[in-house]
């Protein structure tokens, strides 16, 4: 089969992209190099053009995939263009969607390793102060009630990251909005309150 020639960046984002749904459904251990060219037609020699070693691209990959997912959270939590309640609920729904991302793979050896508590432990770690300030605007405009943002963010992200992954719970609609509903109870939010001017 005939190779075909591609930017060296879109050809990277294509080893990283199969580097992690192969890991994702092999771990480290079950998958090889080889995999990886053969699937992306490339010769292996291209492989370590960009990678160094397995090691290194598998630590790429997992970053590659936190970053992707984190800046768009970031720029809704860091937003300043739209208010506290839109921040949260359209962060919710990308952490949502990315816990939907991360579903077919919860009953695959990778998704308990070492390896993946380190990648979801990052994502998390990230996520938390960003969180946690838009709790505190959240408090500071009387939309709600909380005595302790960093408890609070962490009960939240942690809390969904749990149920993400869960084996007993669907990720479907109604545990979505079950979801939705504990985290406003978890800041005590009252449609009905005005924000303080």
């Amino acid at each position: 089969m005939k190779r075909i020639s591609k930017e060296p960046d879109i050809r990277r984002q294509e080893l990283i992209d199969i580097g992690f749904d192969l890991y994702m459904k092999n771990g480290m251990g079950r998958f090889s190099i080889k995999d990886v060219v053969n699937q992306a037609n490339v010769a292996t020699g291209l492989f370590y053009y960009y990678f160094k070693s397995k090691e290194e691209f598998v630590d790429e990959t997992l970053n590659n995939f936190i970053l992707k997912n984190v800046e768009e959270i970031q720029q809704i939590l860091t937003s300043n263009e739209m208010p506290v309640m839109q921040k949260m609920t359209n962060s919710l729904e990308i952490f949502w969607t990315f816990a939907e991302k991360l579903a077919p793979y919860k009953n695959v050896s990778s998704f308990h390793t070492k390896q993946h508590f380190q990648l979801e432990q990052k994502l998390l770690v990230q996520l938390q102060p960003l969180l946690q300030q838009v709790i505190e605007e959240g408090v500071s405009t009387g939309i709600f009630q909380t005595d302790n943002s960093i408890l609070a963010s962490g009960f939240i992200l942690y809390g969904i990251s749990s149920i993400a992954h869960s084996e007993k719970l669907e990720m479907n609609h109604d545990t979505k909005q079950e979801v939705s509903n504990l985290v406003l109870t978890t800041l005590k939010y009252d449609p009905k309150r005005k924000p303080l001017s």
